[in-house]
């Protein structure tokens, strides 16, 4: 749970990216604070840890690592 004013607007930002990407585990670190995505298992060729220090950030790394292996 994030806390102080912006803290709804990431929890919907980061649930945005959940449904967006249902299969990666997508997490904001409660002792970084840092944006973090952890792709499925068989994805074709990301098979490390993604991390951002802003969920912007996180959602074009995403988007970058689904355009690896296309649609």
């Amino acid at each position: 749970m994030n806390a102080g004013r912006g803290g709804d607007q990431q929890d919907t930002g980061l649930e945005a990216l959940r449904r967006h990407y249902p299969r990666w585990r997508i997490w904001r670190g409660t002792a970084t604070g840092g944006y973090w995505a952890l792709p499925p298992p068989d994805h074709p060729t990301v098979r490390h840890l993604i991390g951002a220090s802003d969920l912007g950030e996180l959602a074009r790394l995403l988007a970058q690592a689904q355009g690896w292996h296309g649609p």
